[in-house]
């Protein structure tokens, strides 16, 4: 790609509508001199938004027009309180503010206009191939735009590849901490964790085990105890997966809804909280529930069940411990033994081979005859390859599993106490209602049809985990906080439900990621300890203009190793960690020398090498990272 870069670039920009627009705005963009002039020609428009990232907002008419005119001189201007570079830039670069010239008559000025929209457009051709080439395309231009183009004459390369991929395991584990991606079967305990975390199950659970107010100052683990205690007493077991089995559900909320008629709970109110805490337990221990299913059918088959016993390396007492245990140990003795606890996998296709040698190899090593050996293994071929190998597409089950997921996901904020005002106020809810009817009245079903097409008409998603991430969730508050302020809600209250409900939404949906703060906090130690000399307000001044754009933010926290936390720090701490580990692994902690020839595309090479190493062994993803990074 970067050897036949300018080739490709050419000659996309002059293939087919895209060329079309250049021209219609090179050719038109002169005859604008107001912003209604601008706004009321689309086309026109259209390149102007894209250029600056902002193709999102171009029907938000009102914002557009405010930020061009008025300009980014006064503090108060709309631009400058966007938090958003890119509305600044957008502002600049026509010239319609107070106290300016337009610039629509400047031809160099709109050249560079054109220039951006047919970049981005490249970009965005690119990134519908591989997003990780996308965002490391924007961050070269980015960086060349601030710091401009390398000087020729400079021929001191830095030899920064070799020496990064080198030490590149050593630098990710001492930052991001060491790599932990193996599967695990949830237990009991990690599912009170979850469920003590959502208002509305402890709601259920307080009701069906008669659970007393006093536990409310309890530590969690003291909390966890008491509710399976009082589980073991009234259901018979403590394990949330059997007691929303397919068999036990109804039971379970039948109990739940006697316990709170008789304690004089509205009959609505029950209702609702046993939907809501269905259908989020449902998802909870879905999967769970399904593959003890299917671990216990295992176990029920004689053949199958001494196929397992010696391909595991069962316990001798599994056949006396409870069930629910006893179908654990099968799956965690299946992960370790096959690579997953789902019979679907290891019994299907081509998978079935590598199981059957597990076996084979294991019973080997028992002393079994090899006509035993055969015996066992034809049998249970047979079996295994009734029962699993016409299973139907996983594609379209794991897309199902993963919506049911987003679901659940809504009715557990429909049931917290502090996260639905906030929403509310920030999807506007209530313009999505008819005439006379009111949110709160609404069944949980139709609230979740609300949620879900508003989340998707203005963030362009509905899924909760991505919408409270570390990227998203600045734009969630900014639309509360501009909601909450043209409500007359006052700035304590707007502060106030804002702070409770990006700690709620954290909890809920962030903190496999956020869990990782002590560890953070170690390496950062171990950044601070780095011998430092620092090279004075030039290279700070250097590094506060890249973090004032996402953009580049977000590719140098991936091109050099460090985790995104380092974006929630005091911007002081920030740029120290930056300059830290910029001397560590590139050999100057002044951004302006990456431009020097050579040096940009090694930097680039970087962060490609990072980004496809941090999907598998961090969970971050290149193509949030690349969706910020345009919106930057």
């Amino acid at each position: 790609m970067q050897s036949t870069y300018d080739r490709q670039y050419e000659a996309f920009i002059q293939a087919g509508q895209l060329k079309s627009d250049s021209e219609y705005f090179a050719e038109n963009i002169g005859n604008v001199n107001s912003t209604d002039d601008l706004l009321n020609d689309r086309r026109l428009l259209q390149v102007a938004v894209k250029a600056f990232g902002l193709e999102e907002e171009i029907n938000y008419r009102a914002l557009l027009q405010r930020t061009l005119n008025e300009g980014t001189s006064a503090k108060d201007a709309v631009a400058n309180t966007m938090n958003d570079e890119r509305y600044v830039n957008f502002s600049d670069a026509f010239g319609f503010g107070p106290g300016q010239s337009p610039l629509t008559s400047d031809t160099k000025a709109m050249k560079a206009v054109l220039d951006k929209f047919q970049s981005a457009s490249f970009e965005e051709a690119v990134g519908d191939v591989d997003e990780t080439m996308r965002t490391a395309l924007f961050a070269k231009r980015a960086m060349l735009e601030v710091f401009g183009e390398p000087d020729e004459e400079d021929l001191s390369v830095l030899s920064v590849k070799d020496r990064a991929l080198k030490e590149f395991n050593k630098a990710l584990e001492e930052i991001n901490g060491p790599e932990d991606d193996a599967l695990s079967v949830t237990s009991a305990q990690d599912q009170w964790a979850d469920i003590i975390e959502r208002d509305v199950l402890t709601e259920f659970f307080n009701s069906a085990l008669r659970i007393p107010a006093s536990s409310a100052g309890l530590e969690d683990d003291e909390l966890i105890d008491l509710y399976r205690s009082r589980a073991n007493v009234v259901f018979g077991s403590d394990d949330p997966t059997v007691l929303f089995s397919k068999d036990n559900r109804e039971t379970t909320i039948g109990v739940y809804k006697s316990r709170a008629t008789i304690d004089g709970v509205p009959a609505e109110e029950v209702t609702r909280t046993a939907t809501l805490a269905g259908n989020v337990l449902d998802q909870m221990v879905s999967r769970d529930a399904a593959l003890n299913e299917e671990w216990d059918f295992i176990s029920r088959q004689q053949p199958l069940a001494d196929f397992m016993d010696i391909a595991l390396g069962l316990p001798d007492d599994i056949d006396r411990r409870d069930t629910s245990e006893a179908m654990r140990i099968y799956r965690e003795k299946a992960i370790e033994a096959f690579g997953t606890d789902d019979p679907n996998i290891f019994a299907n296709g081509s998978n079935l081979d590598a199981t059957l040698d597990v076996f084979r190899e294991k019973a080997a090593e028992t002393g079994m005859s090899n006509s035993e050996i055969s015996s066992t293994l034809r049998t249970a071929e047979t079996i295994l390859k009734f029962s699993y190998s016409e299973k139907t597409n996983t594609v379209e089950a794991d897309a199902a599993a993963k919506a049911a997921e987003v679901d659940a996901g809504w009715y557990t904020i429909m049931g917290q106490t502090g996260v639905p005002r906030f929403l509310n106020t920030a999807l506007d809810v209530n313009s999505a209602l008819d005439a006379g009817e009111i949110f709160s009245d609404l069944t949980p079903d139709e609230q979740l049809e609300i949620y879900k097409e508003q989340a998707v008409a203005i963030f362009g998603s509905d899924d909760l985990s991505k919408l409270t991430s570390t990227y998203e969730i600045g734009s969630l508050k900014d639309a509360y906080r501009t909601n909450a302020e043209a409500a007359g809600e006052s700035e304590f209250f707007i502060t106030y439900y804002a702070q409770i409900a990006e700690r709620e939404l954290n909890t809920l949906f962030q903190s496999d990621e956020t869990d990782t703060e002590a560890e953070f906090e170690k390496a950062l130690e171990k950044l601070r300890s780095m011998n430092d000399d620092d090279e004075g307000p030039s290279a700070n001044s250097e590094w506060f203009t890249i973090m004032g754009q996402q953009a580049m933010t977000d590719f140098m926290q991936v091109a050099l190793g460090l985790p995104k936390e380092v974006g929630q720090m005091d911007v002081d701490r920030a740029v120290e960690v930056y300059k830290r580990k910029s001397i560590q692994v590139l050999g100057t902690d002044k951004p302006s020398e990456f431009i020097a020839q050579g040096k940009m595309d090694d930097l680039v090479n970087l962060y490609l090498t990072r980004s496809q190493l941090n999907s598998r062994s961090s969970g971050f993803s290149s193509g949030n990272a690349a969706l910020m990074m345009l919106r930057g």
